[in-house]
């Protein structure tokens, strides 16, 4: 056992919430979804991180990226989380080729009554965010000076993706959390909780963990006078170390469409591929992909975005119905996780500033992990726009 990394504010209070958006959500690379989702020139899909909305577009051959805040008074070229449109601002008609440099403006002369700058940009355009597309996944990052993408994943990670190939169909479904982006994010790497959450979702397709619970007899426990155990290693952990693999045996049997998907990844395998900060990246026996993104709004809540999306179709088929069904059983195994971390939620928000001792478990490392880098480099950070005080770290 070790004395818990966390502390109950770190769940609840806005300062916190302040620090992580400016040194985790505005350097890193996060995900944004989908490749196959942008067929068309035009098409379209947003994403949200603490209220500054994402545009990612396709604009002919090109995917681009940018902040949904036109330079003139804050309208938008995207109303929708998704659709096809044209990079033109929908309050006034302002125009961005490429969605970027200002191009056009309607009523130019309204605008500016000096013919001499009536036809100058003077460099108004929407902000562009970095780019990349890895496999079937895109990628965005908000900072002005992005690290390299294989600064944040190792090539383990990298290449897994490639190897997802292609997507096809896909179904998004978005809601609230209800609670802290970061107890999704440790959720996804606790690997017993699913014998205790998810008993009934699991039983049939994952029999080794299961036999596992079966075995491992439980263990007696004495009642003994308090101490303390020992601290998690004071090193802050490698960024490259926070995303990893996981590989669990499921058997699912066979399935009507098995033939008519191109399926590349392991097929007796829950293949998940975590991405820090906030991404479960999973494919299912191959069948289908599952992308979760925890999109924080504030210290108490958060967007859960997750998407389905269907390997390479060998052979072309209607997908929308059996990708619905996927969604609904998905969605039970998330409200399954919700029930208890609403709960978790709320036992912390109690708690802040209160002497109560919580403890966490030698299996837990890749859960100290990541709390010990967010606290290392957001909470320890020093704040650029944060009021001083809310740099102070507990």
């Amino acid at each position: 056992m070790r004395e818990a990394v966390f502390q109950p504010q770190w769940y609840c209070d806005e300062r916190y919430a302040e620090l992580e958006r400016e040194h985790l959500f505005e350097k890193l690379w996060l995900t944004a979804g989908f490749a196959s989702a942008l067929k068309k020139s035009g098409d379209y899909f947003t994403l949200a991180v603490y209220g500054r909305e994402i545009v990612v577009h396709r604009l002919g051959e090109e995917l681009v990226a940018y902040l949904n805040i036109c330079p003139h008074r804050g309208g938008v070229v995207a109303t929708g989380d998704h659709g096809n449109t044209r990079p033109v601002c929908k309050y006034h008609g302002w125009a961005f080729r490429n969605g970027a440099a200002l191009t056009g403006i309607p009523m130019a002369s309204d605008f500016e009554a000096d013919e001499a700058w009536r036809d100058k940009s003077c460099g108004r355009a929407l902000r562009r965010v970095a780019i990349q597309v890895v496999g079937p996944v895109i990628f965005v990052n908000l900072g002005e000076h992005p690290l390299p993408l294989e600064a944040q994943f190792s090539e383990e990670v990298l290449g897994w993706i490639r190897r997802m190939g292609t997507t096809s169909a896909a179904i998004q479904a978005d809601f609230m959390g209800g609670y802290n982006w970061k107890l999704n994010a440790e959720n996804i790497r606790d690997a017993l909780h699913v014998l205790f959450v998810h008993p009934a979702s699991f039983s049939g397709v994952m029999p080794d963990a299961l036999n596992l619970l079966r075995e491992d007899r439980v263990q007696r426990v004495l009642e003994t006078p308090p101490r303390r155990y020992e601290a998690f290693g004071a090193e802050t952990p490698d960024l490259r170390t926070l995303s990893f693999i996981t590989d669990s045996r499921i058997d699912e049997g066979q399935y009507w469409y098995d033939a008519l998907v191109d399926r590349c990844m392991p097929r007796e395998s829950f293949l998940q591929i975590v991405l820090f900060p906030n991404t479960n990246l999973y494919s299912v026996a191959g069948r289908y992909y599952g992308m979760q993104q925890y999109l924080p709004t504030g210290a108490s809540d958060f967007h859960y975005r997750l998407t389905l999306a269907m390997p390479r179709m060998l052979r072309s088929f209607d997908a929308s119905a059996l990708l619905v069904s996927i969604a609904r059983s998905e969605r039970c195994v998330i409200d399954e996780d919700s029930v208890i971390l609403k709960k978790v939620q709320g036992n912390l928000s109690a708690l802040v500033g209160q002497d109560f001792r919580f403890s966490q478990g030698d299996y837990e490392r890749p859960l100290m992990d990541f709390m010990k880098y967010v606290a290392d480099n957001a909470y320890r950070a020093e704040p650029s726009r944060a009021e001083p005080s809310r740099a102070e770290a507990p």
